[in-house]
């Protein structure tokens, strides 16, 4: 960035953090750019052949909006001028995604299976931008001025392999196939936080709006003594042990320490919306999940002023943890729930760690959903869903939707992983058949008197083999027999 002119004898004009060198505006959308200057200052803005202007209110804040711009792909200048100059550099205008959630979204490219081959193949992609958040909470929101430890928008070029490195795994993966699909400039922000829960990413107000109040208030004070617990411990330590040891943080479990820390500064940028990859700390609490991720999709619609912003999610993958199938049940769920949403189904991984080497299945399949629903793309997008479970002459016919051009098995065996149960809830396994396009045939076990529910790949590293004509596997589920 270069900053020429006078200097104010008091504060200059400053653009928001979020802004500098070589970023991506989002395409067709306003183009919103804020700061702070002297109050009743006034500040003019251009960029190509936009220009708007506005002034300083009492407490500085700033903000214009120019009108939305179609693709560029050559670097332009954006021109920021009150008492003083900004001119930020090499600026695109593009596609804008925010890649968020907890561990699996912020491991970085190093950690992965095949990074060394995706970093050698992808090292000169100059209309590919990163911005990244190193993790942080917040007891209040930050400022536009408070993300000076963030990396800046920085080109995917060979110089930068260090930096781009240690990009978001899964949101340089989804970015690098929107590039190859689409042609055009896209710039994605990496803002997540391991260990976090949802409700660290939303204000108390979207909580409240859930119904979620009193659930809020209770995870409050636990992690808050978990935290006076661990920090205890962590004192006690001798000093050479302690020295050794990072002091211990829960606040990223504590309802709005991540939201007040990596979104609220980034508000009000334009972008076409985000991947989120989230949920395993929620684990245990997937009746108050379903409440409130929907509450956490109207937030951000409107904390980034944008209707039609998307939410891409990936569900749990393969774990030993028994605990993640009922919130693998409740994801899918969401998905069709949330308006302009979908998630992404990798219980085929075949890998339990906590933090999956294989960043390439969550990411292309979190790109599908976006390049059919956003950029007209004529692809198989979506997994196989249940749409209707129902017995049928002494069977359970399970009918399911998203399967293109029909259901099949992997390796040309039986469906598996299916189970019944009767009023006792007591689940056995039931052997399947595909019957048709688009539906499963279930024989009721013997164990089964009256069939109540149906399950599938209800397991924590289910061996699945059941998918549709894209390649998509299906999603675990549990339903009620109609």
């Amino acid at each position: 960035m270069a900053v020429a002119g006078g200097l104010s004898a008091y504060a200059d004009v400053k653009c928001a953090d979020i802004f500098s060198d070589h970023m991506v505006l989002q395409a067709d959308m306003p183009i919103r750019i804020w700061g702070t200057a002297d109050a009743g200052e006034k500040v003019s803005v251009k960029f190509m052949n936009l220009k708007g202007g506005a002034i300083a209110d009492k407490n500085g804040y700033w903000r214009v909006n120019l009108p939305p711009k179609k693709y560029v792909k050559e670097g332009q200048e954006l021109v920021v001028q009150g008492k003083n100059t900004i001119v930020f550099k090499d600026v695109l205008v593009g596609e804008v995604w925010l890649c968020s959630g907890q561990s699996n979204m912020d491991v970085n490219i190093t950690s992965m299976i095949d990074s060394k081959e995706f970093l050698d193949k992808n090292s000169n992609l100059p209309l590919v931008r990163y911005y990244f958040i190193p993790k942080a909470t917040a007891e209040k929101p930050r400022g536009p001025h408070d993300l000076t430890d963030a990396q800046k928008w920085l080109p995917v070029l060979p110089e930068y392999r260090r930096q781009f490195s240690m990009a978001s795994a899964v949101g340089s993966k989804f970015a690098v196939e929107l590039f190859e699909e689409l042609g055009v400039p896209i710039g994605y922000i990496s803002a997540a936080v391991g260990g976090s829960r949802l409700e660290s990413w939303m204000t108390r107000e979207a909580a409240a709006a859930a119904g979620e109040t009193e659930y809020v208030e209770h995870m409050e004070k636990n992690f808050n003594k978990w935290q006076a617990r661990d920090i205890a411990l962590w004192e006690a330590l001798p000093a050479e042990e302690r020295s050794k040891k990072r002091r211990p943080d829960n606040r990223c479990g504590v309802i709005t320490w991540c939201y007040n820390a990596m979104t609220a500064p980034l508000q009000p940028l334009s972008m076409r919306g985000e991947i989120w990859y989230q949920g395993e700390m929620n684990n245990g609490t997937h009746d108050n999940y379903i409440n409130l991720f929907p509450e956490y999709a109207k937030m951000m619609r409107k904390c980034f002023e944008n209707e039609n912003f998307y939410i891409y999610t990936v569900q749990l993958p393969d774990s030993v943890d028994k605990g993640w199938a009922p919130l693998r049940n409740v994801q899918r769920k969401l998905g069709d729930m949330v308006e302009k949403s979908g998630v992404a189904i990798i219980i085929d991984g075949g890998e339990t760690e906590l933090h999956p080497r294989d960043k390439t299945k969550p990411a292309h399949r979190l790109a599908i959903m976006a390049l059919a629903d956003i950029y007209g793309k004529k692809i198989v997008s979506r997994s196989p869903m249940p749409k209707k479970v129902e017995a049928e002459n002494g069977f359970v016919k399970i009918t399911f939707k998203n399967c293109a051009k029909g259901l099949k098995l992997s390796d040309g065996k039986e469906p598996r992983c299916f189970e019944v149960a009767g009023g006792d809830n007591k689940f056995h396994p039931a052997k399947a058949k595909i019957a048709g396009k688009n539906k499963i045939l279930l024989t009721i076990p013997e164990e089964v008197i009256d069939a109540k529910k149906v399950r599938y790949a209800w397991a924590p590293d289910p061996d699945v083999n059941l998918y549709n004509s894209g390649d998509l596997p299906a999603s675990p589920f549990e339903e009620e027999i109609k």
